[in-house]
């Protein structure tokens, strides 16, 4: 009887309390799709993650972590009306309970932080993508164009990975209802999400002005995604909002920051400086704490701040049609890199590459 394999989290622990275990294949029921893991994100994060208990963060033990993967369905359940066995496929992380869209979870890596998300997660959706093979809800394993990707474009599976960090981008473009033309200010834009959001929002026509500290990877990111400025921070807020302006005027702010800082972020506030009047401001990123918001010039400007959290299935597909027609390029040729490829039993490497490579465009995979 064929056997899948998975990396089991017994605990969160320092060192690392995992064990790759065999099971049996699942097999897709009803509003199920069971696929075969070709390839999976191994996230900067996720080394700590197993390490630390970490706030808002968490998955029921023991269980599986691993967010996004591509793999090939091996069976979908009898509801299944566009999955065939061995169809390419794009399985997401990010799950809605059907009869609550409040209730949300991400799929192997957090549990949703609220009694009816945890309960989804402990009682239906324990397991992520750090196996050979996984059991998924339907609407999360979206049909890829395997012809048009991997022969027409020359992707590899692995390669294929990234379009989980752009979805995620693209749910930060699309709710600012960014246009072609527009200035937007992207940041901090040497991270793995802040750079996807400069690709997606220059895919769409806008004007990308990106800032960090990295001036190496700002350097990479200018020379490889049209229509970007870039601005190396220099922490002094008012220094850094007139470098900013030096673009405008600016019509929104798209915030990526990440969760962990030592001290709260002066950028915000120089983004902020920059935007023109009823300028728009996205916070999608993961900060860990409070930031001071100047209020009064909130107002005076009428600036619209919102926060948003993942994406919608129809943006996903329309991020996949962008990926399909050559209009938002990845891999070797848009400066991505797959910087380590790992079966599970070299966990260990696995998540020590994943964790220095946390840079735009780079991503480390297990290959179960």
């Amino acid at each position: 009887m064929a056997t899948a394999k998975a990396l089991v989290t017994k605990s969160i622990r320092d060192p690392p309390d995992v064990e790759v275990v065999s099971k049996p294949i699942p097999v897709a029921v009803q509003g199920t799709a069971v696929i075969e893991v070709l390839a999976t994100w191994v996230g900067a994060s996720n080394q700590h993650l197993l390490t630390h208990e970490v706030p808002g963060f968490g998955i029921p033990l023991p269980g599986v972590f691993g967010s996004c993967a591509i793999g090939r369905v091996v069976s979908a359940g009898a509801d299944s009306t566009a999955l065939a066995p061995g169809q390419l496929v794009l399985a997401d992380n990010f799950i809605a309970a059907r009869d609550d869209p409040d209730v949300e979870l991400l799929l192997g890596l957090m549990d949703g932080g609220t009694a009816a998300s945890r309960r989804l997660a402990r009682d239906v959706w324990r397991d992520g993508h750090w196996q050979t093979h996984a059991l998924v809800p339907l609407e999360n394993a979206t049909p890829l164009d395997e012809r048009r990707l991997l022969r027409d474009l020359g992707h590899d599976p692995a390669e294929l990975v990234y379009l989980g960090r752009l979805a995620v981008a693209y749910g930060a473009v699309s709710a600012l209802d960014l246009k072609a033309g527009e200035t937007v200010i992207v940041g901090p834009a040497t991270g793995q999400f802040g750079g996807a959001a400069v690709e997606v929002a220059s895919a769409l026509g806008a004007r990308v002005v990106a800032f960090g500290r990295n001036a190496q990877v700002l350097a990479r990111l200018k020379a490889a995604v049209p229509r970007v400025e870039t601005v190396a921070l220099t922490g002094d807020a008012a220094a850094d909002a007139r470098a900013l302006r030096a673009f405008g005027p600016v019509d929104a702010f798209i915030e990526f920051s990440p969760h962990a800082m030592a001290s709260e972020p002066t950028y915000i506030k120089s983004a902020l400086d920059a935007l023109r009047r009823r300028g728009r401001v996205a916070f999608m990123g993961g900060l860990g704490r409070d930031v001071a918001i100047p209020y009064f010039q909130v107002v005076l400007k009428s600036l619209e701040i919102k926060g948003r959290w993942m994406y919608t299935r129809n943006e996903l597909r329309a991020l996949i049609k962008l990926v399909d027609t050559g209009v938002l390029k990845i891999g070797k040729t848009a400066g991505h890199e797959v910087s380590g490829r790992f079966r599970l039993e070299d966990w260990e490497a696995a998540l020590e590459a994943g964790a220095k490579h946390s840079a735009w465009g780079q991503m480390v995979v297990f290959t179960p």
